[in-house]
């Protein structure tokens, strides 16, 4: 099985606030993608003025910090759903990497 990777550029990604999209909580960064040839997962995010979001334990010590580490859920959530834009535009750019390497095997 190949496991591929992905730097994914995003600009004026909206964050659903009470399932609103109209809140003007725009963000931009990339993230990186990993994954398979069924799919992707966020790994990581940095936003554009170079703030590293993980997973889980984004405090200064690794320990949780309950806000940072919702707001990369909620990022991640909306890069990996193809109902969004940008869930759309990563699922394609996923589709382009998995049939790239399917062709140079």
């Amino acid at each position: 099985m190949n496991i591929f990777s992905l730097r994914f550029d995003f600009d004026e990604l909206v964050i659903p606030i009470l399932g609103r999209n109209d809140n003007g909580l725009l963000l931009y960064g990339s993230a990186e993608l990993s994954g398979d040839h069924e799919g992707f997962s966020v790994e990581a995010i940095q936003l554009a003025e170079g703030t590293m979001l993980r997973p889980a334990g984004n405090a200064e010590s690794g320990r949780p910090a309950p806000f940072v580490d919702e707001l990369f859920r909620r990022i991640a959530a909306v890069i990996e759903n193809d109902k969004t834009v940008p869930g759309r535009h990563a699922a394609m750019e996923w589709a382009e990497l998995v049939e790239r390497h399917g062709e140079a095997a």
